[in-house]
């Protein structure tokens, strides 16, 4: 009898063990069931919710577009006047080089790397600073810069604006006006790209709009230029001052449809000119260098004709210089006279013009042509005679651009061709004369981080 009760209680006692075994394999699966589905639903229901805010947003929104259709197009720019944007602009590929009769091979290289904050600290006052690095614009150059804006614009009425700080020089021509934009880099023309002009100066400018299609600027700025020691430069001037007066105009295709205060939100930019038939930049700057009675004197003037799919520009810069701002014909007559130390006055007259077509919704073809000459102000070295005609440049540029997205420009891709030949009058120069080719692969592309 007692055997047998040891028995039973032996088989109760597995039987327990058994169900406390299936009891906690029950709930390790109930754990992991839980634990696997349960943040699914969480997130399901927090879909569900934004769902529903969203909603209840959009509603909202329709209400107020429907009570306010007079602010539609301030809505539309609402990224344009936050307080805070934050731009990366990143410009890449690689180039190959053609020199003469020999190649240099094919590189990688970066434009441009610029990081870009503005936004507006309320309806009177506006900012941008960036901080930007780019390539010397000479392509076979691997040096460069850093570049920086830091300047507030404050709004004294609907047509009266200051600009305080670090600006960009206020140069006419489109050349100048694409020259901002790093989209537009392999196209640039390097020569009109003065030595003086790689840092921006500190200054002020006033801008006045008597219309919403014109544009009256006057700026202000000055830099303390060291003493060069490498050329012989009296340094009686410490803070050189320069003064630039623009004249910018437009002609819309539907002036009803223009916003009025569109120069408000365009952080002098030019970037709202894909509505307008006709626009002009015009300028004449006159610098004041470090020696007496020295001057660099620019006058650009540009227009643009947009005739949807074609987009044509025309440009002519004439700068008047009495101190060679890029050193180039300088550095060369001192090859032949080792004691040279001047600095030559030129004057260079430079015409450009540029086509786009655009022949596919997302695909764009670009030509442009330069045609520069360079005339010698002054008798040098008994090589340059005075009002000697020295230097012909011809330059043209061929390439296809894609744009992914058609609504913007934050992304390119690009494929172009270039081909300098540059011709020197003088015999003692002749041997100096360049043929050069180059080939561009590479894109660009805009990111908003903020």
């Amino acid at each position: 009898m007692n055997n047998k009760i040891k028995k039973l209680n032996n088989k109760i006692k597995k039987l327990n063990n058994k169900i406390k075994k299936m009891k906690k394999t029950k709930i390790i699966f109930l754990i992991l069931f839980l634990g696997f589905f349960y943040p699914f639903h969480s997130f399901s229901e927090i879909i569900k919710q934004k769902k529903i805010t969203d909603e209840n947003y959009k509603d909202e929104n329709s209400k107020d577009e429907n009570s306010k259709d007079e602010n539609s197009k301030d809505e539309n720019s609402k990224d344009e006047n936050s307080n805070v944007n934050v731009f990366l602009d990143y410009s890449s590929g690689i180039y190959s080089v053609v020199k003469k009769e020999y190649t240099e091979g094919t590189r990688f290289y970066v434009n441009c790397l610029n990081l870009e904050i503005k936004g507006k600290v309320n309806d009177k006052i506006s900012y941008r600073f960036t901080k930007q690095l780019v390539k010397e614009r000479i392509p076979e150059v691997e040096r460069y810069e850093i570049l920086d804006l830091a300047y507030l614009k404050y709004k004294w009425n609907d047509k009266l604006y200051f600009l305080f700080g670090k600006q960009p020089f206020s140069f006419g021509s489109m050349e100048y006006a694409d020259g901002s934009s790093f989209y537009e880099y392999v196209y640039r023309y390097p020569h009109v790209y003065k030595k003086n002009n790689k840092n921006n100066y500190v200054g002020f400018s006033f801008i006045y709009h008597p219309t919403k299609d014109h544009e009256f600027k006057f700026q202000v700025i000055n830099e303390m230029k060291p003493e060069d020691k490498e050329y012989r430069i009296i340094q009686e001037i410490n803070y050189p001052m320069g003064y630039s007066v623009n004249w910018n105009w437009s002609m819309n295709q539907n002036n009803e449809n223009e916003n009025e205060n569109e120069n408000e939100n365009d952080y002098d930019n030019h970037d709202h000119d894909h509505d307008k038939t006709i626009k002009n930049r015009w300028s004449y700057s006159i610098f004041q260098e470090n020696e007496n009675k020295k001057y660099w004197q620019l006058l650009a003037l540009g227009s643009k004709l947009n005739w949807h799919p074609i987009t044509v520009e025309t440009d002519y810069i004439l700068s008047d210089e009495d101190l060679e701002q890029n050193r180039h014909i300088t550095n060369l007559l001192r090859l032949w006279n080792r004691d040279y130390y001047d600095i030559v006055s030129v004057k260079y007259g430079t015409y450009l013009i540029k086509l786009k077509y655009n022949f596919l919704p997302k695909w764009n073809f670009v030509v442009k042509g330069v045609y520069e000459t360079g005339t010698s102000k002054t008798g040098e070295n008994d090589i340059l005679g005075e009002n000697k005609l020295f230097q012909q440049t011809y330059t043209y540029y061929g390439g296809i651009e894609f744009v992914p997205i058609i609504k913007n420009n934050d992304i390119n891709f690009f494929l172009a061709y270039k081909n300098s030949r540059l011709n020197y009058s003088l015999d003692q120069m002749k041997k100096e004369n360049e043929n050069d080719h180059f080939i561009f692969l590479g894109l660009n592309y805009r990111v908003k981080m903020i």
